[in-house]
């Protein structure tokens, strides 16, 4: 399998892994009005350019991993997903809530998010507009390819309570090594 990293940092050099392209100044102008607002991620009009980037174009299929981590606009995953399919491995709630990685005991996630009792979790908010990051996230994914894959059986029920049940959602476990770890 010939397999290709766009990646937000480049820990090494390697033909086969190269950091997403930046539009600095743009990014980061629109990144003072959009974190003043609690909208996270979406000032990273530069996201756009992967389209034109030779690993997006030479891929087969798509692999989404941790989309909020500063380095990726969740707002183009329909654009990506139009004429490729795409799996989406999900590593916490963040993907289908109005900001929060984990949404501790509250489940306004469900059907629309807002009224955030947890602000300061991350990634932090600096003014609650869940309610409007929630419904970004739905236009989304409403208007995209995807198959949600989980590495735990929880989270993949959170998943399929939560906007991404339009999509086909599956648990494959993190592998490990049997013969390495074992139950005690």
């Amino acid at each position: 399998m010939d397999s290709k990293l766009l990646v937000g940092n480049v820990q090494k050099e390697d033909k086969l892994v190269q950091k997403v392209p930046r539009q600095g100044k743009i990014d980061t102008q629109l990144y003072r009005i959009t974190s003043r607002l609690g909208l996270n991620y979406i000032h990273l009009l530069s996201t756009y350019n992967i389209l034109k980037h030779p690993f997006y174009k030479e891929a087969d299929v798509l692999n989404f991993h941790n989309l909020h981590t500063g380095y990726f606009n969740y707002l183009a995953v329909s654009a990506f997903t139009k004429n490729k399919p795409a799996v989406y491995t999900l590593h916490d709630m963040w993907s289908f809530t109005g900001h929060c990685a984990y949404s501790y005991d509250c489940n306004k996630w469900q059907t629309g998010c807002g009224k955030c009792p947890y602000p300061d979790t991350y990634p932090k908010i600096k003014r609650d507009n869940t309610k409007w990051e929630w419904k970004l996230k739905n236009w989304v994914y409403e208007n995209s390819n995807l198959t949600i894959v989980t590495p735990s059986n929880w989270l993949a029920e959170e998943a399929k309570k939560s906007m991404l049940n339009r999509f086909n959602v599956q648990c494959i476990p993190n592998g490990i090594n049997t013969k390495t770890y074992r139950h005690c």
